[in-house]
């Protein structure tokens, strides 16, 4: 006598934590990690209020760290300046955002899943894109502040030792959504075989 088996048989061999189970186990991590990059970014927008609502404290910090004349820069351009560090923002916003929806995909019970992959990868992705724009802003800080392009200040460094590291920290995200969605992918494919 043939008995063949059906994919709900091996299914019920195998323990698969149930939604509910699942959200217990890690739903207090999700919602902390939800809760933490809702805090980062409010606590970024609030020092970026403090610090760059004294204009002397920031053109003497500027000054200071990079030794260039910041003497005579007018509202405007210190104006022009802070859109600048509001755009730079911006890219803190974009990891945030993916952070909060990687969250959301885990709380929902998407866990080992391509979307949820899809999401740890848009993080890596926005955070090596903000440090780009953070960079970059502070080039055109400079250039603003000094009344010219302004590659190699002539004290200070643009490019920052911690910049290299949060692209470190974003490539190593990457590869590590690469590496989960192509398990994702696999599993998906096992489960359409058996």
């Amino acid at each position: 006598m043939s008995q063949s088996v059906t994919r709900d048989d091996i299914a019920s061999l195998v323990p698969v934590p149930a939604p509910s189970v699942l959200r217990r186990r890690i739903g207090w991590l999700c919602q902390a990690l939800r809760i933490g990059a809702a805090v980062w970014i409010g606590w970024i927008l609030v020092v970026v209020a403090i610090v760059w609502g004294d204009k002397a404290a920031v053109l003497a910090a500027y000054a200071n760290a990079f030794g260039v004349d910041t003497a005579g820069v007018s509202n405007a351009r210190y104006a022009a300046a802070v859109g600048v560090v509001l755009v730079s923002c911006g890219g803190a916003a974009m990891v945030a955002v993916c952070i909060w929806q990687l969250a959301t995909t885990y709380l929902s019970g998407r866990v080992f899943t391509v979307d949820a992959t899809l999401w740890l990868r848009r993080i890596g992705l926005a955070a090596a894109a903000a440090v780009v724009i953070d960079v970059l802003a502070r080039l055109v800080i400079v250039t603003l502040f000094t009344g010219h392009l302004m590659l190699f200040p002539p004290r200070g460094f643009l490019v920052l030792p911690q910049d290299l590291l949060h692209l470190i920290i974003a490539a190593f995200l990457l590869a590590l959504a690469h590496v989960f969605k192509a398990a994702a992918e696999m599993a998906d494919d096992h489960a359409q075989i058996v």
